[in-house]
């Protein structure tokens, strides 16, 4: 009667994923600040916590679709030379 519903964290959102290219967010090691010194009574007196961190791609909106930055850049140089291409076919 009821469906079971699961999540599976290897398939990222379809909101946060490029169409190009397909890049997705990634979880990283990420520190406040370095790992000990040299001082104060061996190397692990000042260690930083080290905790996972969400890192996101920088998409941006264009027709419709969303692109990473350097895919972006790529359908919109595309675009242009259409339209250039079509303009001069027309005059």
């Amino acid at each position: 009667m009821f469906q079971k519903i699961t999540l599976c964290a290897k398939i990222p959102s379809t909101m946060l994923v490029c169409t190009l290219c397909n890049k997705h967010s990634h979880k990283i090691s990420w520190s406040r600040h370095k790992k000990g010194s040299s001082g104060a009574s061996g190397t692990w007196a000042l260690k930083a916590q080290i905790s996972k961190r969400t890192q996101k791609p920088n998409l941006h909106t264009f027709k419709g679709n969303k692109y990473c930055t350097k895919c972006l850049r790529v359908v919109k140089t595309l675009a242009n030379i259409q339209k250039e291409t079509a303009s001069v076919a027309v005059a």
